[in-house]
C-alpha cells in the first residue's frame, strides 16, 4: 500500500499540478497527522462534516469513512478536478468549489444538527474562518452551532490562542478564542509532515464552541475594551483605556467592577473583561 506521501505525489504528478504558494497550499501528507485530526474529531455516523481545504481529497475520505457526510469546500478548481476523481466511489461527499469565506453556509442542507468543522486552512484567514463559523458579530455565521472545530494552524497562533493571563503570548486574540470556545492543542506537527514544507512549524487545536448569551452590542463593547487595553499592553489599564473611553465612565467602571486601575489589561482574565464591560 502506498503511503499517504507517495500517493500524494502520484496524484499531483498525474494532473501535472503544481501548488501555489498564493493560495497557501501546503498538503498534510504524514499518515500519523492525518490519523490524529479524524480522532480529534471523535466523528460518528450522527455526524455531519464540513471540510474547509479539500485539496486532493485524501483527509476528505478518512472523515467520510467515519462521518454520515462531508461537505467539503476548495477554492481552487483546478485540484477540485484531482478530488474529484480520487473521491469519485465515495457517495456520501459533496465537493464544493467556492470560497468558504464568501459561501452562504447558512444553507437549509448545511443547517443540520451533530455538526462538526475540519479545516486544513491557509494561516492567513484562520482568524476569519473562525469568527464566521463561532458566530462572532463581525461575521456571518451558521444558525447552528457546531459541536468541535478542528484546525491545523500555526504553532505560534495556537499558543496564542490557549495563552493564559500574565503570559507574554495572552493578548487580545486569546481572550477572543476563548470568549467564543474552550480552546485546547492536541498535538503539535512538524514541518516536515506537510508538500511542501512550510517555512514554520504547525499545531492541531480543539474548539468546542460556548453558546454566548450576549447580544450583538454588548459583543462588540467588549472586544473594544479588550483592544483598547492591549493596544498599549505596557500602560496601565486605566490610561489604555481613557484613550478609548470617557475618562470618569471608566473610572466608575472600574470601581463598580472592583477592579485596580493601577493593573495592566495582560493580567486579567475573560471574566474580568466581561465585568468591566458590563459595568461600563
Amino acid at each position: 500500500m502506498k503511503s499517504i506521501s507517495q500517493l500524494t505525489k502520484d496524484l499531483l504528478t498525474k494532473h501535472n499540478f503544481h501548488l501555489k504558494k498564493s493560495l497557501g497550499q501546503n498538503l498534510l501528507t504524514d499518515e500519523a497527522c492525518l490519523n490524529r485530526i479524524v480522532e480529534a474529531a471523535d466523528l460518528s455516523k450522527d455526524d455531519t462534516v464540513i471540510e474547509i481545504g479539500t485539496g486532493t481529497g485524501i483527509l476528505t475520505m478518512e472523515l467520510a469513512k467515519a462521518a454520515k457526510k462531508v461537505f467539503t469546500f476548495e477554492i481552487d478548481k483546478r485540484i477540485v478536478e484531482i478530488a474529484r476523481e480520487y473521491l469519485k466511489d465515495c457517495s456520501n461527499i459533496e465537493i464544493i468549489n467556492a470560497d468558504f469565506l464568501e459561501s452562504d453556509i447558512s444553507h437549509s442542507s448545511l443547517v443540520i444538527s451533530h455538526l462538526k468543522f475540519v479545516a486544513n486552512v491557509p494561516y492567513y484567514i484562520t482568524t476569519p474562518i473562525i469568527e464566521k463559523i463561532v458566530g462572532t458579530p463581525h461575521a456571518a455565521a451558521l444558525r447552528v452551532i457546531p459541536q468541535t472545530i478542528i484546525l491545523t494552524v500555526q504553532r505560534e497562533f495556537a499558543q496564542r490562542m490557549v495563552a493564559k493571563p500574565g503570559t507574554e503570548q495572552y493578548g487580545s486574540f486569546s481572550i477572543f478564542i476563548n470568549y467564543y470556545t474552550e480552546a485546547e492543542i492536541v498535538s503539535y506537527i512538524p514541518k516536515s509532515a506537510f508538500l511542501p514544507q512550510p517555512t514554520v512549524g504547525s499545531a492541531l487545536i480543539r474548539l468546542v464552541p460556548r453558546p454566548v448569551a450576549a447580544h450583538r452590542d454588548a459583543q462588540l463593547q467588549l472586544f473594544q475594551i479588550v483592544r483598547a487595553a492591549f493596544n498599549q499592553r505596557r500602560k496601565t489599564l486605566r490610561n489604555a483605556l481613557i484613550a478609548k473611553f470617557d475618562a470618569d465612565k471608566i473610572d466608575n467602571a472600574l470601581s463598580k467592577a472592583g477592579i485596580d486601575p493601577k493593573i495592566r489589561g495582560e493580567r486579567l482574565s475573560i471574566e474580568d473583561f466581561v465585568r468591566l464591560s458590563g459595568a461600563l
